[in-house]
């Protein structure tokens, strides 16, 4: 049921690391929203945050929820992935809407009961599987539904990052496979619009610090499709000459290609050689632009009861996808 909402919609954001950062910044610089209240166990970091927005700051949602409910109409939840699920239903049990970065879960199930609790409230929950808001990404699914390259024969994204995450987040991330291939497998889904009938994937470890977590830095995923078409997923934990996204359809009738974002489009050429600005540097710096679209999204919904364009039966395929590539990769086999 629409809310009556009043002017700004009054925004919570539980967490204040690397995504809820980015989450704070656009709620702020949005003329239609406001940060209303903050929510993490940091007390130094509530301090920050409210002095940067005024807002009311809490340690938990159950302290937010026990006397101040009614002070904010939306929540966005960039806690580690262990409290989404937790945090998510308590959110839809107040009636407010959620924006709840990925991965929802780990676990298949627990994705499914939340669908289907959600459901029942009659609450949208909006995943952050943000680069289905990005311009470029957007442009190149639309240009496959068109037609414009006819019938699809293979699809490949490549996601190196920059620069190493930091050790207390590869340690809460989930692995790499839950954290950076589900990106991948979410747009491959989204751009092929069918589910995988084969998934392969193998895995490396090299970077010391990351072996000493038993994860894996370095992942190729083959995926085969019901229609013949093939899928090959690029993954590393480590790209030095800066942030690296692309992704690459080819068609019966051409190719399409969503390149890296560079600072600026300008080409020096002299006798040593032609010279470009490196890639941006990190996904803050390359999605600048798509966070914001993610964010007005979410609005969308909040206000107008516009359906998520990324749904819980999208997170609930992509884990699903994502155990089979561990078992995969642990077990050496398709």
């Amino acid at each position: 049921v629409k809310q009556m909402l009043p002017n700004k919609i009054r925004v919570c954001v539980v967490g204040g690391g690397r995504i809820g950062t980015i989450h704070l910044s656009n709620i702020q610089k949005n003329p239609s929203t406001v940060v209303a209240a903050f929510i993490d166990v940091d007390a130094q970091r509530c301090a920050e945050v409210k002095e940067q927005s005024g807002c009311l700051t809490f340690s938990s949602l159950d302290e937010l929820f026990a006397n101040n409910a009614d002070d904010i109409d939306a929540v966005v939840i960039c806690s580690p992935t262990c409290t989404h699920v937790e945090y998510s239903k308590l959110c839809v049990s107040k009636k407010k809407p959620v924006l709840c970065e990925k991965p929802i879960s780990m676990d298949p199930k627990e994705i499914r009961e939340l669908a289907t609790f959600a459901e029942a409230e009659g609450v949208p929950i909006l995943c952050g599987y943000h680069r289905r808001h990005d311009r470029s990404f957007k442009k190149l699914q639309q240009l496959v539904i068109d037609g414009d390259i006819g019938d699809l024969r293979t699809i490949r994204s490549c996601s190196r990052d920059n620069p190493i995450p930091a050790q207390n987040f590869l340690k809460i991330s989930g692995g790499i496979m839950h954290d950076c291939a589900s990106h991948d497998i979410d747009v491959i889904r989204w751009v092929v619009r069918e589910e995988p009938t084969e998934v392969y994937a193998s895995a490396s470890t090299f970077i010391p610090r990351i072996k000493e977590i038993d994860d894996w830095d370095t992942v190729t995923i083959h995926m085969k499709f019901p229609s013949g078409v093939l899928a090959t997923v690029d993954i590393c934990r480590s790209a030095p000459y800066g942030y690296d996204q692309r992704i690459e359809v080819l068609g019966e009738l051409g190719m399409l290609q969503a390149e890296n974002q560079r600072p600026t489009t300008v080409v020096k050429s002299t006798v040593d050689g032609v010279m470009t600005d490196p890639n941006c540097f990190s996904f803050p710096q390359r999605y600048i632009e798509t966070y914001a679209a993610e964010f007005d999204h979410f609005l969308d919904i909040v206000r107008d009861n516009v359906a998520p364009a990324v749904t819980l039966e999208d997170c609930y395929r992509a884990a699903v996808i994502i155990d089979l590539c561990n078992l995969s990769a642990k077990e050496g086999k398709p």
